[in-house]
């Protein structure tokens, strides 16, 4: 059976800070990349899978399959790093029964209605609503950027965000 290892959100999925610090840390020798738009565009999937790492096997699923792929065992005897492009994608896995008990929060890149929690990472109060019910429901949410990055719980950056909103 499979060892998910770390899951993470991240807008970039597999870049450079993915591949040399948060591949090794995670102690991984497999990238499961979920995400609809990346998996019906052949061209785009296949450019990431010419990315990867040496010796590291990739795999880019849409969330129904990935959800299906685990359910039915697809992924054997492989330690992964999930990948999410977005928290809406995370938690649409997780409530599709994705098996889900830490998720880590990396970049979601910047907007106009997010609230800055540290120098890098941003978050939104509509993606703080999806993490706080994930949370609810048993999954560990913690923000990190680079592994030399302190961990930020979710909840203080959810009241960073209530400060921010009552300001």
């Amino acid at each position: 059976m499979a060892e998910i290892k770390l899951i993470r959100v991240d807008f970039r999925l597999m870049h450079g800070q993915v591949v040399t610090a948060w591949l090794k840390r995670a102690d991984a020798d497999a990238i499961l990349i979920v995400d609809d738009e990346l998996a019906a565009d052949k061209f785009l999937a296949q450019v990431f899978l010419m990315a990867k790492p040496k010796g590291v096997k990739v795999a880019i699923r849409s969330i129904e399959k990935a959800v299906a792929a685990f359910q039915k065992q697809v992924f054997q005897n492989e330690k992964i790093l999930v990948l999410f492009k977005s928290v809406n994608n995370a938690k649409r896995a997780f409530d599709l029964g994705f098996p889900m008990e830490k998720l880590q929060i990396g970049g979601l890149g910047n907007g106009t209605n997010k609230v800055m929690i540290s120098k890098e990472l941003s978050l939104s109060t509509a993606e703080a609503d999806m993490l706080l019910e994930m949370q609810d429901k048993g999954v560990e949410v913690s923000m990190q950027m680079t592994p030399r990055d302190e961990k930020i719980a979710l909840n203080h950056a959810v009241k960073l965000i209530r400060e921010k909103a009552n300001e």
